[in-house]
């Protein structure tokens, strides 16, 4: 998952929306222009147009999950066009109304069906100790940003499957953002992160010193360090705390990222029970 995964889905799906009138109209419009050029051209091929719209529209209404049965029946009735030959005039006319209810009915599915996203897993299925951690960091960790909270997703997802260069880099972007309005805590976590992907990017080994939490933050870390803990239990915790309460934020912030998180619970509970 890249940083942009989430804005790449939503804009995906935008164009496929706009292509809905975009495809029904247009055909139309092609329609009207062949019937009026006088061109020796089958006018029904304009039907296409409005053929496309249906499909796009069936789509648009299978991957919600709340399915809308009238618009995944869509396609049945343009093949029904395509099948009965009608005069010119009339060929045009109903295109043109097929294409402004199918605009309505993409009206009616975004507004009435939810969102073009994967389903939204509730905090009960996270297994335990990780549920309640999840729940332990919300209230302290509420002036994040849904921006943020993404920011963690990608970092978390990112190291979770191996990509520790990808996962730096998107550290590294999540710090430098303006304003961002991450705790921090949540800045801490983002740096440690960042610190010790790199160097497991390039197979370095554990530096002297290195990046921890502060004392202030010891009440939000999923794993207490131990006081006799040496330098390098003491480096391993703090990474392993830091991708916990990334995990943590990104699954209170982020719904749209949950599907993706919710892959990596048995990395996380291990994470969590080391």
């Amino acid at each position: 998952m890249s940083a942009d995964t989430s804005i790449h889905d939503d804009t995906r799906y935008r164009w496929m929306e706009y292509a809905v009138p975009v495809l029904g109209f247009g055909g139309a419009l092609m329609g009207i222009a062949v019937w009026m050029s006088d061109v020796t051209v089958d006018i029904r091929i304009s039907i296409l147009g409005c053929v496309l719209a249906s499909w796009v529209l069936a789509y648009l209404a299978w991957i919600r999950p709340k399915k809308d049965i009238v618009a995944l029946t869509t396609p049945i009735y343009s093949f029904i066009f395509l099948g009965f030959p009608i005069d010119n005039f009339s060929s045009v006319v109903l295109e043109l109304l097929y294409a402004a209810s199918l605009t309505i009915l993409l009206v009616r599915l975004k507004y009435r069906f939810g969102v073009p996203s994967a389903p939204v897993i509730d905090k009960k299925d996270l297994a335990e100790p990780l549920r309640s951690y999840v729940e332990k960091i919300r209230e302290p960790c509420a002036s994040l940003t849904p921006e943020s909270a993404h920011s963690a997703a990608v970092v978390f997802v990112r190291f979770a499957e191996g990509e520790f260069h990808a996962a730096a880099l998107a550290a590294e972007f999540a710090i430098a953002q303006p304003g961002a309005g991450a705790p921090p805590c949540v800045q801490s976590a983002f740096a440690i992160v960042k610190e010790q992907a790199e160097r497991l990017d390039t197979s370095l080994p554990r530096p002297e010193t290195f990046l921890t939490f502060s004392p202030e933050d010891a009440c939000l870390l999923a794993n207490t360090p131990d006081p006799k803990f040496g330098k390098p239990e003491e480096y391993d915790i703090s990474l392993e705390n830091a991708l916990l309460l990334l995990f943590a934020v990104a699954w209170n912030w982020s719904e749209s990222d949950r599907a993706h998180l919710h892959q990596c619970q048995a990395f996380v509970v291990k994470l969590l029970g080391d």
